[in-house]
């Protein structure tokens, strides 16, 4: 069956599902056609959040031609995703926060001192990672590959 999936801030796609698909599966085809991570996506149908563990004939209302809506989650900072480690690791609210903003100032100092070319093989590394791919051999640059060690 056919369903169309629109974006809340405009575009749309749509996706051919079996009854069986999973709703995490329909979030990784949504992934590949609109380029939004997985984790970043929220798919709703008529108001209500869709489970990603539930597949697509767990929702009786989903038939063929039928629009969910996509909203875009902000991703986390790194402050919130520190903060929710350190808690979890057994630190209260207060030794959480505080630990958290030592780990960004620590960050922004090791940032602060990278040159524009350690930036520039920084931003590389990240896009060719996104992409899934990784540098050629012989590529990798040993003269600097502690510097981004924290």
């Amino acid at each position: 069956m056919k369903i169309i999936v629109k974006k809340l801030q405009g575009g749309e796609c749509s996706l051919e599902v079996l009854p069986t698909t999973c709703i995490s599966e329909i979030k990784r085809q949504i992934c590949e056609q609109l380029h939004i991570p997985v984790e970043e996506q929220k798919l709703l149908l008529l108001g209500r959040t869709l489970a990603d563990e539930h597949t697509v004939q767990s929702y009786p209302s989903i038939k063929d031609g039928t629009k969910l809506n996509l909203i875009v989650k902000k991703p986390e900072g790194l402050y919130e995703v520190s903060v929710r480690y350190f808690k979890k690791s057994g630190m209260s609210d207060a030794e959480a926060a505080s630990t958290a903003n030592r780990l960004l100032k620590v960050v922004q100092d090791k940032f602060n001192k990278l040159s524009w070319d350690d930036i520039d093989r920084l931003c590389l590394d990240c896009l060719l990672d996104e992409s899934g791919q990784s540098r050629q051999s012989g590529e990798q640059d040993t003269e600097n590959e502690d510097m981004f060690s924290l």
